[in-house]
């Protein structure tokens, strides 16, 4: 494993109280003192924003920001990728911006997709992009730290009338016309300890900001839980809509099959039922990309996992695929994001057993109707809502005025 990401994993443990003894507390005492400072820049900095002394963009089209309050997977990227789809059959020109996280390329702007075609490798590109450049034809998708030069590219080459941000709420240099951020239902908040103590991005206060909140994975999570999550969403924000969403499975594909992208062959949940299995991963919550796998009838043998965001070498590969041949699994199960990282000679390689790739499709439920409401609303006539004008998401019409952010 490398030393960034063995870094990772140690940091992860110390945080969650899994490293014992003197160092780790002394460590843990360190880390506490720089949270303290970072939350202090963070509200400096916001607040500078928010009275203008710091200068906020507005791109000549609607933003949609798509982002959470905590580092570490929520569901954004299929969820960017499902919202995307969603306006792009409305008859919208949609664009994605993307931070190109752990992205080779280093430029200003980086064209990932027109649409058409893909520019980039993977690893050129970051895993989140280029997945969503793959798997959402029609939607261009560009790369850049600065959301606001490649917005202005996004207009200017594809006349962009609706631009997406994956993983956008802390990019206050730009105005969006409609904040959604994601929560996490089977790890809400973290540790509640903002970083580098814990993984908190912003303290909760700030999801006040938010026009809505999309609860991801519920179908996982007890109704108890969620409903202590609504609490505590509201005592920070009382007006903004509450969706539920699950990641819903829709079939397993060969990984070689997966490559070829047009109409792959798939092979039915139903097979997996009764199957023992061996489930690698490298995302931010590999349990809940398990359960999803245990829900369907299988059995997790075994399971490798990563830190998120690991790119696979020939040699991890075979390792893996030996772990499962010692274990007599029916074959090996991954996610799309983990597919795109995998060497291309292990997936064209003959192999003893079948690699698939569990596809999985983002479902709204609870607030749908509400929250579709607000998305036609916001990108029909391209201003900024305000959360107050939100009424209550059992409503099934609301009104809503519209003003700067």
């Amino acid at each position: 494993m490398r030393d960034r990401e063995t870094l990772q994993v140690y940091l992860y443990q110390l945080v969650y109280g899994e490293k014992r003894g003197i160092l780790p507390d002394i460590l843990l005492g360190i880390l506490r003192l720089i949270s303290l400072l970072y939350g202090w820049v963070v509200c400096i900095k916001l607040s500078l924003y928010q009275k203008g002394i710091l200068k906020r963009h507005k791109l000549p089209c609607k933003v949609i920001s798509l982002g959470n309050v905590t580092v570490g997977g929520t569901g954004k990227t299929p969820t960017a990728q499902r919202l995307a789809a969603i306006i792009r059959d409305m008859g919208y020109r949609v664009v994605i911006l993307n931070r190109g996280y752990r992205a080779a390329w280093k430029g200003q702007i980086g064209l990932v997709s027109d649409g058409k075609k893909i520019y980039m490798t993977v690893s050129e590109a970051g895993d989140e992009a280029y997945l969503l450049a793959k798997n959402l034809p029609g939607v261009p998708v560009v790369i850049g730290r600065d959301r606001a030069v490649t917005g202005e590219y996004a207009v200017s080459k594809f006349k962009a009338e609706v631009i997406i941000l994956d993983d956008g709420y802390q990019h206050w240099q730009l105005i969006r016309d409609l904040d959604i951020v994601l929560i996490d239902t089977l790890n809400v908040f973290g540790n509640n300890f903002l970083l580098p103590r814990g993984t908190l991005r912003e303290p909760l206060n700030s999801l006040n900001r938010a026009h809505a909140f999309l609860l991801t994975k519920v179908d996982q999570s007890t109704g108890i839980a969620r409903e202590t999550i609504r609490e505590t969403l509201a005592k920070y924000n009382q007006h903004s809509l509450v969706v539920e969403s699950t990641h819903t499975p829709q079939c397993f594909i060969e990984i070689e099959e997966w490559y070829k992208g047009v109409r792959p062959e798939t092979v039915p949940l139903e097979a997996s039922r009764g199957r023992q299995i061996l489930a690698f991963s490298a995302i931010g919550n590999p349990s809940s990309f398990e359960q999803t796998i245990t829900d369907l009838g299988a059995e997790v043998k075994e399971s490798v996992r990563f830190p998120d965001h690991h790119d696979y070498t020939m040699a991890e590969m075979q390792n893996i695929m030996q772990k499962a041949v010692d274990n007599d699994v029916w074959a090996l199960v991954t996610t799309e994001k983990d597919a795109v990282k995998i060497p291309s000679e292990f997936i064209h390689s003959e192999r003893p057993l079948p690699v698939y790739v569990l596809s999985i499709e983002v479902r709204f439920h609870d607030g749908y109707a509400e929250f579709m409401d607000m998305v036609k609303e916001v990108t029909k006539n391209g201003a900024c809502i305000e959360k107050s004008e939100v009424r209550s998401r059992n409503e099934t019409v609301f009104s809503a005025k519209y003003s700067g952010f």
